[in-house]
């Protein structure tokens, strides 16, 4: 790529999709959860969403759905994706740097449960 793409505020509608739908689906298996075990309450476990709302309230310009939490968060102004220099002034994403490699399956652990 020319130049080397933003992260968190580079998310884009379908990036967004797949996160709702994986937060959608760790609050369905919740609410299952509550049903079988009696006096099991998981309400605190919120939405990906409402934890930005939680976690940066009054932070972000837009907070109207998870994207714009993401896209205009003053903390992730600028950064941008881990990228390799490649030849011609180019960049190549790494596929293998800490964020993806670390954070991202550990945090997959708790959708998978």
């Amino acid at each position: 790529v020319d130049e080397k793409p933003l992260f968190y505020q580079g998310v884009e509608e379908f990036s967004e999709s797949v996160l709702m739908g994986l937060t959608n689906e760790v609050q369905a298996i919740a609410r299952r959860m509550e049903e079988m075990v009696p006096g099991l309450d998981l309400r605190d476990g919120c939405t990906l969403h409402q934890w930005y709302l939680d976690s940066y309230a009054g932070q972000m310009t837009d907070d109207s759905s998870l994207r714009m939490c993401m896209n205009t968060n003053p903390g992730y102004r600028g950064l941008t994706h881990p990228c390799k220099d490649v030849e011609d002034g180019k960049f190549m994403p790494d596929l293998k740097y800490r964020y993806l490699t670390e954070d991202v399956p550990t945090g997959m652990c708790f959708n998978k449960g």
